[in-house]
């Protein structure tokens, strides 16, 4: 569940809210001046974003690298024979 909070209740309440991060698995908008200004998360769920976000990165690269070698001039067609 998603919740919305006051950058100034934050700063009142940052150690309670820390501890139901972890334990709901909860993200937490922190609003500042009514925008939003910031996302918390528990630093377990940051560190498998992470970890998803690399292999994703990785994924692509090489799904590029497999589509330049197939788009690659075979070497009897560069030399013209």
């Amino acid at each position: 569940m998603s919740r919305v909070v006051t950058a100034e209740d934050l700063r009142a309440r940052l150690g309670q809210e820390l501890d139901t991060l972890k334990a709901a698995n909860d993200v937490l908008y922190v609003s500042k001046r009514g925008r939003l200004a910031g996302v918390l998360i528990d630093v377990d769920r940051y560190a498998d974003i992470l970890e998803r976000l690399e292999f994703l990165e990785d994924s692509l690269a090489a799904l590029q690298a497999r589509d330049e070698v197939d788009r690659a001039v075979p070497w009897s067609e560069v030399r013209g024979s």
